[in-house]
């Protein structure tokens, strides 16, 4: 039996996703100005185990950016702050606040992400009304602690057949680890679109290294969609 198919709250339009990487050398506002720079168009603010004077600095800067380049604004994990910033919208992990209560907090024109690691999950997420879905780990990355079993192609395509099979639309977005050369394979599978970080954010150059990624993103789905 199929699940009542219902839209998104918010229509996601982007196919890629940058998100922030504290660990880098370069700082986090010119890591987001350079990818805004290459045509990025989406920012996810994600800093872990920091105090909120550092989450209110660099979440100004980051805002302002984005602002100025036309791109979305999220906040990772923290729904309180993203609320009194008034960001696009928030991505939720899996121990982080419900979907539900984020959504009564932000109301309904803000975007609401979460993390998920199987069908199951993408399949729990859509009920409670996120926006989108973040599948991974793609394959292990040093980015994020507690990482979930990775998934690779064949996890990533089993997922995709599962919601087809529900004629379930909602985005997805491959995470966790993913280089520009998993592009064409990835996009094979069904997903919407793809969330990066270390391989920009440690790029010789963010902004040649975004255009290219996004040229590839999109020339894949083109060829995606004439098949």
């Amino acid at each position: 039996m199929n699940l009542k198919i219902k839209p998104p709250k918010t229509l996601i339009e982007e196919r890629f996703q940058f998100i922030t990487n504290q660990w880098s050398e370069i700082s986090i506002p010119q890591q987001v100005e350079n990818v805004c720079k290459g045509g990025g168009k989406w920012v996810q603010l994600r800093l872990k185990d920091t105090d909120i004077e550092t989450w209110i600095n660099i979440g100004a800067d980051v805002k302002a950016i984005c602002h100025e380049y036309g791109a979305k604004f999220i906040v990772n994990d923290h729904v309180e702050f993203a609320f009194r910033v008034n960001a696009d919208g928030v991505h939720l992990g899996k121990e982080d606040m419900a979907p539900e209560k984020a959504r009564q907090l932000l109301g309904e024109g803000k975007i609401i992400g979460g993390t998920a690691n199987c069908a199951e999950e993408v399949l729990e997420l859509y009920k409670k009304g996120v926006d989108y879905v973040g599948l991974g780990p793609f394959r292990h990355t040093t980015t994020k602690q507690k990482l979930s079993p990775t998934l690779g192609l064949e996890g990533f395509q089993d997922t995709m057949n599962v919601l087809n099979a529900h004629e379930i639309t909602l985005p997805v977005f491959g995470i966790g680890g993913i280089e520009p050369s998993d592009i064409e394979e990835l996009a094979a599978t069904g997903i919407h679109g793809v969330v990066v970080s270390s391989s920009l954010a440690n790029s010789d150059d963010i902004e040649k290294s975004t255009k290219q990624l996004i040229h590839k993103l999109n020339q894949t789905n083109q060829n995606v969609n004439h098949r």
